[in-house]
């Protein structure tokens, strides 16, 4: 009996790591690791964060990012300048063949404006990435109070 109790602990663990870490994939390209903050009370603004490997041989761009939570989701990207961190708007992310960028906090990452709902933790929520190579991947993030 206490094996059985040993063997569902340890798919029950097996399941929530394989549901935190989603791996979405095409020939080309593989997004992980990602998630989205949840919405602040009052704020319509949120962002995501995920690693992109590009897994083929030459460099491919991400160009737009469109969700049915907002009309507008833009790359944005923090840099210190004078001593002040700023934020930007990118026009696309490029990632080099073979190589991986990763979206987070502090860095490059995505911001969700005029958000239609909130956004509560453990949420899911689907974005579509439209890649250079015409490539769209629909991908399931979870959404985080904090991470």
């Amino acid at each position: 009996m206490k094996n059985i109790y040993s063997l569902k602990a340890i798919i029950a663990v097996l399941l929530l790591f394989v549901s935190i870490n989603q791996v979405y994939a095409s020939a080309t390209i593989k997004i992980s690791d990602g998630y989205i903050k949840a919405s602040i009370p009052g704020s319509d603004v949120t962002a995501a964060y995920m690693k992109i490997t590009n897994i083929s041989d030459r460099t491919i761009t991400l160009e737009k990012i469109t969700s049915a939570i907002s009309d507008q989701i833009e790359m944005h990207k923090h840099s210190m300048a004078g001593g002040m961190m700023r934020m930007r708007q990118v026009d696309n992310i490029s990632v080099d063949a073979n190589s991986s960028i990763t979206l987070q906090p502090s860095g490059l990452h995505l911001m969700i404006f005029s958000l239609k709902q909130q956004l509560s933790e453990n949420d899911n929520i689907m974005l579509t990435m439209h890649f250079s190579d015409k490539t769209k991947i629909d991908i399931q993030l979870p959404v985080y109070r904090y991470k």
